[in-house]
């Protein structure tokens, strides 16, 4: 919202879109809200500013206070006012913030001379698409919701008291002592929770150094592709790894495997099941022992652990679905045992590999045109989690003859990571894969402690040292630095 006000819509809209792996239709309908209200907030912002010069997110920096001011509308008296930007119906509760008081405060602390102080209220609406109505009468009907509301802009007199009271709540946070805790399911989340729990009044910290720098060519990653492009057998190529299988189709790897499935034993006439989620949680328990010499562990296929997940709690709360568990209670006890054994696992130090089938879904466009959206084949808000757990997410697929791994994002394909890579795609081979991977983290030199690589002998470090040498006699002269540009508010984030 504040971008589209400040650069306009073309850059929200481009700038949205690139925060989702994959865009869906929700998406869409979400950018049709935002378009129609910031225009209309752009014509306010007009009535407001009339050929004046402005200046948005203008930072306030003082060692007590930092804020940002996102409008300043600069008055041929000397004079200014400034506005900020509310996506909000809550209109009441920020008529009470000290928010612009304090900017108006500290802007004058900088020379400037206040004149007017208003919020520009942006609403909101959440109608949702009925179950009686296609996506075509739900846009119609939305667009009808947003040409009826309104942008309000509400001006406010100057009041020192909410000044004060800022002052005095900064005194009471600093003398404070005692922090009381708020347990929530939010602890199992956080990585002091056995420090808080288990009241433990201490905790390592590390030593105050950066960490070295390392080309990693075994990052945790997310591989999913159509069925027969050879996901599993791409994975088989990597040294020192084990399948936790659960499709059974293990004929054309060689690695070790446990297979994840239910087990059925009997005793005399008494029949035992043992489900398929226990065998996982069981590997990891064994896997966390460290007694073993792997150093890859590959999930092949998540969405059927999932869904062995999803069975187990039903058997555990006696129920045939998540819903009748009530009030979402059977989702977030699913969601919450996936996502707590896999991060689990996640933390035993394996590389974590994870395979998936592909899904294709078709999504309208807001011109009516329609594109084919390709992501894994699991539920979307535990894709999302399962997404951030690794350090790329890569779909492989084939073309003609050839089978690839897609490097490049694109907004209608499930992707990402944290490498830049050079290249669009490489073939689906394990050596081009990790030529792909050191060309993307160009000029570091150190590796991965996975695997060690022929430049960590005895030869490969006189080299190195040789060609530092070299590089050291062939240095150019320093030069003056840039002058450092002030981040915005949103870049950080």
């Amino acid at each position: 919202m504040h971008l589209g006000l400040e650069k306009g819509i073309d850059e929200m809209e481009k700038y949205y879109y690139y925060q989702y792996p994959v865009i869906s239709d929700k998406h869409i309908n979400e950018m049709i809200k935002l378009m129609i209200l910031v225009e209309k907030a752009l014509e306010v912002m007009q009535d407001l500013i009339r050929d004046k010069p402005v200046t948005f997110e203008y930072e306030i920096d003082f060692p007590e206070f930092k804020g940002f001011v996102d409008l300043i509308i600069h008055n041929k008296d000397s004079t200014v006012d400034i506005y900020d930007f509310k996506y909000s119906n809550n209109i009441d509760h920020y008529l009470q913030s000290k928010q612009l008081h304090l900017y108006k405060y500290y802007l004058e602390k900088l020379g400037f001379k206040v004149k007017r102080l208003g919020f520009i209220f942006i609403p909101k609406t959440s109608i949702r698409q009925k179950k009686t109505e296609d996506l075509y009468q739900f846009r119609k009907r939305l667009k009808e919701t947003l040409s009826g509301m309104e942008v309000k802009v509400i001006k406010l007199d100057y009041d020192h008291q909410k000044v004060e009271e800022f002052f005095n709540s900064c005194l009471d946070i600093e003398s404070e002592k005692i922090y009381e805790k708020s347990p929530s399911r939010l602890c199992n989340w956080c990585e002091f929770q056995k420090y808080c729990e288990e009241e433990i009044d201490y905790m390592l910290l590390p030593k105050n150094e950066r960490r070295e720098k390392k080309i990693d060519v075994n990052p945790d990653m997310w591989l999913y592709a159509d069925s027969y492009v050879g996901k599993s057998t791409f994975v088989d190529k990597f040294d020192d790894l084990l399948f936790l299988n659960t499709d059974g189709n293990t004929d054309n790897t060689t690695s070790p495997v446990i297979k994840i499935a239910d087990e059925v034993t009997y005793e005399g006439r008494l029949k035992k099941v043992k489900m398929a989620w226990e065998v996982f949680l069981d590997a990891v328990s064994e896997l966390e022992k460290k007694d073993n010499t792997f150093k890859r562990v590959c999930i092949d296929l998540v969405e059927d652990l999932y869904e062995h997940c999803r069975l187990y709690i039903y058997k555990k709360l006696n129920i045939d679905h998540e819903q009748d568990a009530g009030f979402g209670k059977g989702w977030d006890m699913v969601r919450t045992e996936f996502l707590s054994a896999m991060k689990r696992l996640k933390n035993l130090g394996y590389q974590i590999i994870y395979i998936s089938k592909e899904l294709n879904s078709e999504i309208t466009l807001k011109n009516g045109n329609k594109i084919t959206t390709i992501k894994p084949n699991i539920n979307d808000k535990v894709a999302n989690v399962l997404a951030g757990t690794v350090d790329l997410t890569v779909r492989a697929y084939i073309d003609g003859k050839e089978r690839f791994l897609q490097l490049e994002k694109k907004e209608n394909i499930f992707g990402g990571g944290r490498f830049e890579f050079k290249e669009d795609r490489v073939k689906l081979d394990k050596e081009e894969f990790i030529k792909a991977l050191k060309a993307a983290q160009e000029g570091i030199k150190t590796y991965s402690k996975v695997e060690k690589t022929e430049d960590s002998t005895a030869e490969g470090e006189v080299k190195d040292k040789l060609s530092e040498t070299k590089e050291t006699a062939t240095e150019t002269p320093e030069v003056a630095p840039e002058k450092t540009v002030k981040k915005s508010r949103r870049s950080r984030k």
